[in-house]
């Protein structure tokens, strides 16, 4: 009876021309397709929150479409010569393809719906993958919502080639490659993601590749939102007529790059272009088989460093896990390896790597504006004392290696005592320079003392809040080299009384600091400024060692339930 099913098995497979263990082309495609969409619909299952988010995206898209449809009728129908309308769908056009691609570099948060990490066990190659990954890219809303604004742009150019075409020929031409180019145009919209997508995956089998580039992305996203603020400073002072007469030169150079110059070649047959057409009509195709030769590379190594996983070469150095420079004790031991977590853990470098950029905004912004000088030195300094309570989840950072400390019977002062050494060799440096060099900056060298004394006491004071909170309040926090976008533990409840707690916690100590300074400000008195400067750093040592001496406390006689607590990554 076997003999005879595998007999039909086999004829039928056949006469399919399907082999044993293989899957047509166009099966793959559907059998791709079909998992994007069950995928898809999964997603929302028992996940409020993203089909709100999804149902107000679409509402704000099907607005945008409104808004297009308007835009292209008061540049066509409504308009005298129509000359806007090319400039209008060259800029959009390479906008959108721009777009298509940045979203995903700088939202670093964002899944790929079909990782192709996940088809590494199955005997498929890149380039039998890429035609249903390709097509199960477009299912999505992004992809439906660009493809509804071409199809509306596509007819408003058939419009305007009929009302202001520059003779029946071109027109004829240019309707004749309008579509095909359009939808080349879409086609690059949908791939350029899913190459980064692939790229990424390729490099993300490396840890440290992976945390290295979450915390990049999330610092050129910050990185922009401060750009565009500090813009929007001087916006009053911007001449929008020269803005209006430089837009077109800006968008013919956009226009003449890869992502522009699909959309443009019917727009410049319609003209009469001819020799611009073909050339950029050159640059798109190029464009296109670049990269998707890009994506079957990135496919290819994804696939295979997949099963590789995140070994080691073995060519790591191995250095000591106490400093050089500190004694081998209990203290030692952990500020070395603190100095290591802030070296290597994406948590710890996620919760510092933003401080840098938002001094130079400070910076920026007191430049620019010199009225605000006095309220960023303000912000600069609060912003060092934040930098003192991000020890304020050390327990809960620890997670399951917390038990080490217990059955090693690891001195609680020890262990709070070198995590704080840690941050403070890392943090104070750039701290005192800072102090010193915004004042000198802003032309406000008097109130070095105070800014340099008052920013070191209020760390230190931090560094106090974070140690007695820490060894209270701890919370399950996401495993090490969690994506900072993904990390839970920062939205819980926990986390957000605790770091309230601290916040407090440094506020408070610093009261007398804060009073004593404004009367030094408002009767000019540069010894009141520097008394107010040794009374923060007074207060932050007393705040730090009552503290110490708190967490100490706690830690001793409570750790066993603290770890309990935070036994597991969340």
């Amino acid at each position: 009876m076997v003999g005879v099913l595998s007999s039909e098995h086999a004829a039928t497979a056949s006469a399919a021309d399907v082999h044993h263990g293989a899957v047509a082309q166009k099966s793959l495609v559907r059998l791709l397709l079909h998992l994007k969409w069950t995928l898809w619909k999964r997603s929302y299952r028992k996940n409020i929150g993203k089909l709100i988010g999804t149902i107000f995206g679409s509402l704000y898209a099907l607005a945008g479409l409104v808004a297009l449809v308007f835009a292209f009728l008061g540049t066509t129908l409504w308009a005298g010569e129509g000359e806007l309308f090319p400039q209008i769908i060259r800029g959009l056009g390479a906008v959108t393809v721009l777009a298509w691609f940045l979203i995903p570099v700088v939202a670093f948060g964002m899944d790929d719906t079909l990782d192709p990490r996940s088809f590494a066990l199955f005997p498929r190659s890149a380039k039998e993958l890429q035609p249903g990954l390709f097509a199960a890219s477009a299912l999505s809303l992004p992809g439906l919502f660009t493809l509804l604004a071409v199809a509306v742009a596509t007819a408003f150019e058939v419009l305007w080639l009929v009302l202001f075409g520059q003779g029946a020929g071109w027109i004829l031409a240019a309707v004749v490659l309008l579509i095909p180019a359009n939808l080349a145009g879409l086609g690059l919209c949908l791939l350029l993601p899913r190459a980064w997508f692939a790229h990424s995956a390729s490099r993300a089998s490396s840890r440290s590749g992976r945390e290295l580039g979450g915390i990049v992305a999330m610092m050129a996203m910050f990185a922009a939102i401060y750009g565009f603020s500090l813009g929007m400073q001087r916006i009053d002072d911007l001449d929008f007529e020269q803005v209006r007469q430089a837009l077109p030169g800006v968008v013919e150079v956009l226009a003449w790059t890869p992502f522009g110059a699909l959309f443009a070649v019917p727009m410049d047959l319609a003209e009469g272009e001819v020799l611009p057409a073909l050339v950029r009509l050159l640059i798109g195709t190029a464009t296109i088989a670049a990269t998707w030769l890009w994506w079957r590379r990135s496919l290819d190594a994804s696939l295979t460093s997949a099963l590789s996983g995140d070994a080691s070469s073995g060519t790591t150095k191995v250095s000591s896990l106490v400093p050089r420079f500190v004694r081998p004790t209990a203290f030692g031991a952990v500020m070395g390896k603190s100095l290591r977590y802030w070296r290597r853990d994406t948590r710890y470098l996620a919760s510092i790597g933003i401080y840098p950029l938002i001094i130079v905004f400070f910076v920026a912004m007191g430049l620019m504006l010199p009225e605000s000088r006095p309220m960023m030195l303000t912000m600069t300094i609060f912003m060092c004392g934040l930098t003192g309570i991000t020890l304020c989840n050390e327990i809960g950072f620890d997670g399951p290696s917390g038990w080490v400390n217990i059955t090693a019977n690891l001195p609680a002062r020890a262990n709070l005592l070198g995590r704080v050494a840690a941050i403070a060799l890392i943090m104070v440096p750039p701290v005192l320079l800072i102090t010193i060099v915004m004042p000198l900056l802003y032309d406000m060298a008097h109130l070095i003392p105070l800014t340099a004394l008052a920013s070191l006491g209020v760390m230190v004071t931090g560094w106090g809040a974070s140690v007695a909170v820490g060894a209270i309040m701890p919370y399950p926090s996401s495993p090490p080299g969690t994506n900072p976008m993904k990390d839970k533990s920062a939205s819980s409840a926990n986390a957000m009384l605790t770091m309230t707690i601290a916040m407090v916690a440094v506020f408070v100590p610093q009261i007398p600091t804060i009073g004593i300074a404004i009367w030094g400000l408002v009767v000019g008195s540069e010894v009141l400024l520097l008394v107010a400067g040794l009374v923060s750093l007074v207060l932050g040592v007393v705040a730090f060692l009552v503290g110490m001496r708190i967490g100490t406390v706690r830690l001793e006689a409570r750790y066993p339930e603290l770890f309990w607590k935070v036994r597991d990554f969340l």
